[in-house]
């Protein structure tokens, strides 16, 4: 869940975009060989408060291979102002796609006007456990975020998709970790959040879950989008997939992490961006690159 705690919330990586999405960065052997074991341990999510509460997210105990199209999204911050990157990471899912390597997260971890815009050095490793990378790393090639979050940081849009380039062994992403079908409009029901915490009492190094009954958010922060409780998995779960079942008896992505406000009132309470027509017309987009 965005890191999951601030509603101006804490920030992740990738490179230059508008609602179409346009290349970023090149040199995918350079931003694999940035992110060592060290700055991977060390990288948290931009913004985050510590926080020792008790957690209402649990472990996902179900199997690696049933959620292995979900992991960690690394990336850098813009410089500060003394002119230093600071490591960051959220949560990101491959959704399906026709050109099969798409993964979609929350807009607050590719681009945040409170840490300078743009983040750098993006590279998504599913199922991430404890440092290991099973399925291989896969850097940004393209992003796509919709302009009411990229100008106006309306919370209702906080979701973006980004396009990944092949893994180490040439291959795409959906072809090795499978994917979830997005799905772009409401589903009753109760739904799973997925994510990798980072802040206390969690460390980011394995996935966590909340999975309850969820409800519309009317708080205008995020009017539109919907709240999962009891759910208070902290900043690094940012972007992470929101899963539900159709009457179809489909399981498919309705949405992403987002905030979750500082009052009391919401302290467990998971806030998710719900994809809609726009979020629609960015993936359409992105699964064209």
């Amino acid at each position: 869940m965005i890191s999951i705690l601030s509603v101006v919330a804490a920030a992740l990586a990738a490179t230059t975009l508008t609602p179409a999405g346009t290349p970023v960065e090149s040199g995918a052997d350079d931003i694999r060989a940035y992110w060592t074991s060290e700055r991977i341990r060390a990288a948290v999510a931009a913004g985050s408060p510590a926080a020792d509460e008790p957690p209402d997210g649990v472990k996902w105990g179900f199997g690696p291979d049933s959620v292995r199209n979900v992991g960690r999204l690394f990336m850098t911050l813009p410089p500060d102002k003394t002119g230093k990157e600071r490591e960051a990471t959220c949560t990101a899912a491959v959704v399906e796609s026709a050109n099969r390597s798409v993964v979609a997260t929350a807009g607050h971890c590719v681009h945040l006007k409170e840490v300078g815009g743009w983040m750098k050095r993006l590279l998504f490793v599913p199922a991430y456990d404890n440092g290991k990378k099973p399925y291989g790393s896969y850097t940004a090639e393209s992003v796509g975020i919709a302009p009411a979050w990229s100008e106006a940081e309306d919370h209702k849009a906080d979701f973006a998709f980004v396009t990944l380039g092949k893994d180490e062994k040439g291959r795409t992403v959906q072809d090795v970790t499978g994917a979830r079908k997005p799905h772009f409009g409401p589903v009753p029901g109760p739904k799973s959040a997925l994510g990798y915490p980072f802040v206390k009492p969690y460390d980011g190094e394995t996935l966590q879950h909340c999975t309850g009954p969820t409800s519309a958010v009317t708080d205008a922060r995020l009017a539109g989008g919907e709240q999962l409780k009891p759910c208070r998995m902290t900043n690094g779960a940012s972007g992470g997939p929101w899963y539900a079942r159709t009457a179809f008896q489909e399981d498919v992505q309705v949405g992403v992490t987002s905030s979750r406000p500082k009052e009391e009132q919401f302290k467990d309470v998971a806030w998710g961006a719900m994809f809609d027509g726009a979020a629609r017309e960015l993936h359409a987009a992105q699964e064209r690159k």
